[in-house]
């Protein structure tokens, strides 16, 4: 499941796609959510919240170095507004 989470974030990670990859991200949890719901024993759930504590350490870290050198608050403000939507989307679906 690591290389999962490898292919879906990429380093260093550009602000530019931050939206299609917590798509990406939201996707991926989302269908792993309804896996876990509707097989026996294809994957534990400690397994799936392992990958996802993991993902987000990463994305945090990705996006603070991303968020370091920029100066231009509409990226700020960009980079606010995406991660509500991607926090939002992840409560309406209950898996985070």
């Amino acid at each position: 499941m690591q290389a999962q989470s490898d292919l879906i974030l990429p380093n260093p990670l550009p602000l530019a796609s931050l939206v299609s990859i917590t798509q990406e991200i939201c996707g991926f949890f989302i269908i792993e959510s309804h896996v876990l719901e509707t097989t026996g024993n294809f994957r534990s759930e400690r397994e799936v919240e392992e990958l996802w504590e993991g993902l987000v350490a990463r994305l945090s870290s990705a996006i603070n170095a991303s968020l370091t050198d920029e100066t231009d608050p509409e990226s700020f403000l960009r980079t606010k507004e995406c991660l509500i939507g991607f926090i939002t989307t992840l409560e309406v679906c209950s898996w985070y």
